[in-house]
């Protein structure tokens, strides 16, 4: 009886222990698919950050390019 008890009890300790671990691993892809996702929306965040100064200093070309003009203007009496 007593053997019987224990391999019972053995046995439910593994399953507990399984179940556990799956659990854990489940939790650990969850984790992973998270770190994916935040890793994903800090490199569009730069991406687009990259972009805004790209515009940035196109704009700011522009502007320099106008007021180029003007003194070309200026300088030639126009």
């Amino acid at each position: 009886m007593c053997v019987t008890l224990s391999i019972f009890v053995i046995g439910l300790t593994t399953a507990t222990w399984a179940v556990d671990m799956d659990a854990m691993k489940k939790k650990a892809e969850t984790v992973k698919g998270q770190a994916a996702a935040v890793k994903k929306e800090g490199g569009e965040v730069q991406q687009s950050a990259k972009d805004m100064k790209a515009q940035d200093a196109m704009k700011n070309t522009g502007e320099m390019k106008g007021e180029g003009m003007k003194l070309k203007d200026a300088a030639m009496g126009k």
